[in-house]
């Protein structure tokens, strides 16, 4: 009972950071302007958008099998690229769980150890975020007066004046966050002492010797050279995706491929903050990044909730198929093994 509880205040914490978001996003706009934006748009520009998103997750799923092999195991395709899609749907539910679902998923049918799957999940995800910070850095070298004027002006600026208001409040300020930061750290010094006399810290060595298996299947790649294109093909395709949705409106159908490109990046930025489906943390950050070229926070508001709205569409009915077929798919499999 008590884990329930502990589970469901987790889930309604992370939502309301998402709601925050949201709102944060929202505040100050009319909802009539952006309902009849939203009901102008032109929606046939998400087919292009939504086939951009289903080939960016074959590559991935083909990328992920990459990193399988090495462990000694050749899970289909099916298998893995439906694995994928359900594991996408339980973020939309539990943000971050969507990791371990998919090991799970791909261990039900594939009969491959959690933890060594968890470990190649690691492998993909530090190529994720590497990928990630080098198209973040040129984008930012691409347009470097652009961006870095909007951040002094919306980040930097307030920041540094909030900063030397609080250096403006005297001693008393400073003796408070010394006693605030020194008990947080006794705090954790005292937590992590304790946890590593528990079982649990054992069982977590045992895990994280997986983890490292898992790590280890970058280096013993066959097809190096594949996986590099397939990390191409896959920022490539969510690129796309933001591309085309760019012309379901008539305020950002000029919008060129770097900006494309930059919208992918800083929205991909909104799916890593730990809130259901990314909500609330997309539509403030991309709504930000669009303000940057020059559209209206109302504009910005729209476009990222159609962009969210169909990646969270093409999650939904794409991850529910998965669901549905995979047994069906695998019982179908082991009838033409054994015949």
């Amino acid at each position: 009972m008590k884990v329930q509880l502990l589970s469901a205040l987790k889930l309604l914490f992370f939502l309301a950071i998402g709601i925050f978001f949201f709102w944060w996003a929202f505040r100050g706009q009319d909802i009539n302007a952006i309902k009849e934006t939203l009901l102008k748009a032109n929606y046939w520009w998400l087919i292009p958008a939504l086939f951009f998103a289903l080939i960016s997750n074959i590559s991935r799923a083909v990328r992920w099998n990459m990193l399988i092999h090495p462990i000694g195991y050749r899970p289909k395709l099916m298998n893995t690229f439906a694995a994928v899609f359900i594991g996408y749907l339980a973020n939309l539910a539990v943000p971050r769980i969507g990791e371990i679902t998919r090991c799970t998923v791909l261990n039900r049918y594939e009969k491959i150890p959690v933890q060594s799957l968890l470990g190649t999940v690691v492998a993909e995800r530090v190529v994720d975020v590497l990928s990630l910070l080098i198209i973040l850095l040129l984008v930012v070298l691409a347009q470097f007066g652009l961006l870095s004027t909007f951040v002094m002006d919306n980040f930097l600026h307030p920041f540094s004046n909030k900063i030397i208001g609080l250096m403006d409040m005297g001693t008393e300020v400073y003796l408070i966050i010394f006693i605030v930061v020194a008990l947080f750290v006794f705090i954790i010094w005292r937590f992590v002492m304790h946890f590593r006399t528990t079982k649990f810290y054992q069982k977590l060595i045992e895990v994280l010797k997986g983890f490292i298996e898992g790590l280890n299947t970058i280096r013993k790649l066959k097809s190096k050279e594949w996986f590099i294109v397939h990390t191409f093909i896959l920022w490539g395709c969510y690129t796309l995706m933001a591309y085309f949705c760019f012309f379901c409106f008539y305020f950002s159908s000029h919008m060129n491929m770097l900006q494309g490109i930059t919208i992918m990046i800083f929205g991909g930025l909104g799916f890593i903050v730990p809130v259901q489906g990314g909500i609330g943390a997309y539509h403030y950050i991309v709504t930000q990044t669009m303000m940057v070229y020059g559209l209206s926070q109302q504009d910005g508001f729209s476009f990222a909730t159609i962009c969210h709205g169909a990646q969270t569409i093409a999650v939904i009915v794409f991850g529910s198929l998965c669901f549905i077929i995979l047994p069906f798919y695998n019982r179908k499999s082991k009838s033409d093994e054994s015949a």
